[in-house]
């Protein structure tokens, strides 16, 4: 198998070469698409003093009421740049190839969830743990798996951005081929939210399996968890309003604000209880973690069941920049004999889920 190394990009950060392209133009920046990635995408060029002049959508489409049609822009103005705000960049591309872009002085995609989600690196601190992300590579599963770590790693470098889009897949932590759903399973939900992932599982199962256990730290939306609970009748559920972690403990925890979600934070605005898988759901036969970077320290609190109950796993790993491969390396070092998978769940850095099973 190739080395790592072989497969990074090594040529310069596309991104802010791109950055400097649109600085420099002193053309209206046009954004095309309105829809969830958008904000991101505006947060981002605003904290480079990069100004949105117009909004276009394809059919009317808009979150935020400014979109108009693209002929409208055409009208506006004699010259302009767009930046694609589409997270699929490879369809928003085809879509905007179909347009008439004599007025198009140039098109650009940034893949800004790494920046945004506060989770970076460079070409420095990839080199600093060259021996630990070459291990995890060499871990991983099959072709799909390494493809998917080189390309995160090269969208993070200010690569290609939108090959993660051609690497996107649905059935997120529940891969056909890689997780297989017994009527037995007690599942962990790790970061339950208002329990989307929850009512996937109970689909999957047609409602039949040994329990559920879901974390929501979050007070007003754990509430909304237990209501959705009740509301909908599901049987074997115990909601818990707290987070995982290492150990028993009071966390300062940030609550959602903009394009940043509710995470353990030291600059937290509240506390929260948290406590370990180990303690709470010695049983689990599958567990899965969202929580916002806490993964590892919840992986750490879960050794003595992982090492025991050998559970399915679906861990994100796209919240801190160690977690590709501290993550597999810890995982690895409590049961030698898990097979490591990779999946992207999204056409950008972001939702991509590390899977281990037995």
């Amino acid at each position: 198998m190739p080395a790592l190394w072989n497969k990074l990009a090594s040529g310069p950060d596309r991104a802010a070469e791109d950055i400097k392209e649109l600085q420099a133009s002193g053309l209206p920046l046009v954004l095309y698409g309105d829809g969830w990635y958008a904000p991101y995408v505006r947060e981002y060029l605003a904290r480079r003093g990069l100004p949105i002049a117009a909004v276009f959508t394809d059919a009317g489409f808009t979150t935020s009421g400014e979109a108009v049609g693209f002929g409208e822009v055409n009208r506006r103005f004699e010259r302009f740049n767009v930046v694609i705000a589409f997270a699929n960049a490879r369809l928003a591309g085809e879509k905007l190839a179909r347009l008439d872009r004599a007025r198009v002085a140039g098109s650009y995609f940034f893949d800004v969830m790494g920046e945004l989600l506060n989770n970076t690196f460079d070409r420095a601190y990839l080199e600093a743990h060259r021996a630990q992300f070459e291990a995890a590579y060499g871990m991983l599963g099959d072709d799909l798996s390494r493809q998917t770590f080189e390309a995160f790693i090269n969208s993070k470098l200010g690569g290609a951005g939108e090959a993660l889009a051609g690497l996107s897949r649905k059935e997120q932590y529940f891969p056909k081929g890689i997780i297989e759903l017994s009527d037995r399973e007690v599942f962990v939900d790790g970061g339950a939210y208002t329990g989307d992932t929850l009512l996937t599982f109970m689909r999957l199962t047609g409602g039949k399996c040994a329990g559920c256990r879901a974390f929501e730290p979050d007070p007003a939306t754990a509430d909304k968890l237990k209501a959705a609970v009740e509301r909908r009748g599901l049987r074997g559920v115990t909601v818990f309003n707290k987070g995982l972690w290492s150990a028993p403990a009071t966390l300062p925890f940030a609550v959602w604000h903009g394009t940043s979600a509710s995470a353990v934070s030291g600059e937290g605005e509240v506390s929260v209880d948290a406590d370990t898988v180990d303690h709470l759901a010695p049983d689990a036969t599958f567990i899965k973690l969202d929580i916002e970077g806490a993964e590892l320290e919840a992986l750490k609190g879960a050794a003595e069941t992982i090492k025991r109950n050998r559970p399915k796993l679906a861990v994100c790993v796209y919240h801190k920049p160690g977690d590709l491969f501290e993550i597999p390396l810890f995982i690895r070092s409590l049961v030698p004999e898990y097979r490591i998978y990779l999946r992207q769940h999204q056409p950008v850095a972001c939702e991509t889920v590390l899977y281990a099973v037995p």
